[in-house]
């Protein structure tokens, strides 16, 4: 186990909004899962996408169906980022079915080029990470992700508009 990093029996709860991203992870013990957050970095026993199943469960919907949702949106079926629950969403750098798919949460993040297919994601806190993907496709991807982010917060919006005793723009007399 490297420096700096706490192995712990996490799950899901792992994966909030203090979550910047998620890697498969190997070790003496086997292939587990290393979650990067604001605090530090922690090792999990379950696999990414076994992570992201139960986040989206305990945030009210399956993975697929969140996929499926996103898949409506975007027009695409490919590497799709997907919303987790209210606000937080994720997306991966290359297919899940890949152990090298590292899964990046919507933070600030600044990329830099490392090699052609290989980009650095530094985020505001100062911690990074080695993304096997391309700067054109973390920026492709990224901007995927806040599409997403922002048609699910216009969707809650207008439903509480709806739910207004008398429609916006009105004055009452």
């Amino acid at each position: 186990m490297q420096k700096g990093m706490t192995r712990m029996l996490c799950d899901s709860y792992m994966l909030d909004s203090q979550a910047l991203a998620l890697t498969g992870y190997s070790d003496d013990l086997g292939n587990r899962s290393m979650i990067l957050t604001m605090h530090g970095t922690y090792i999990s026993r379950q696999a990414p996408v076994e992570l992201l199943k139960q986040a989206c469960l305990a945030g009210g919907s399956a993975k697929t169906a969140r996929k499926r949702e996103a898949a409506a949106i975007l027009k695409s079926r490919q590497k799709l980022p997907f919303i987790l629950t209210d606000g937080i969403g994720v997306f991966p750098t290359s297919s899940s079915r890949h152990s090298t798919c590292v899964w990046v949460f919507n933070h600030f993040f600044t990329p830099s080029f490392l090699e052609k297919k290989k980009t650095v994601l530094t985020f505001s806190s100062g911690l990074s990470i080695e993304a096997p993907a391309s700067i054109h496709t973390i920026h492709q991807q990224a901007g995927r992700l806040h599409m997403l982010l922002l048609r699910a917060e216009e969707e809650r919006l207008e439903a509480n508009l709806r739910r207004l005793p008398h429609p916006p723009g009105r004055f009452l007399r």
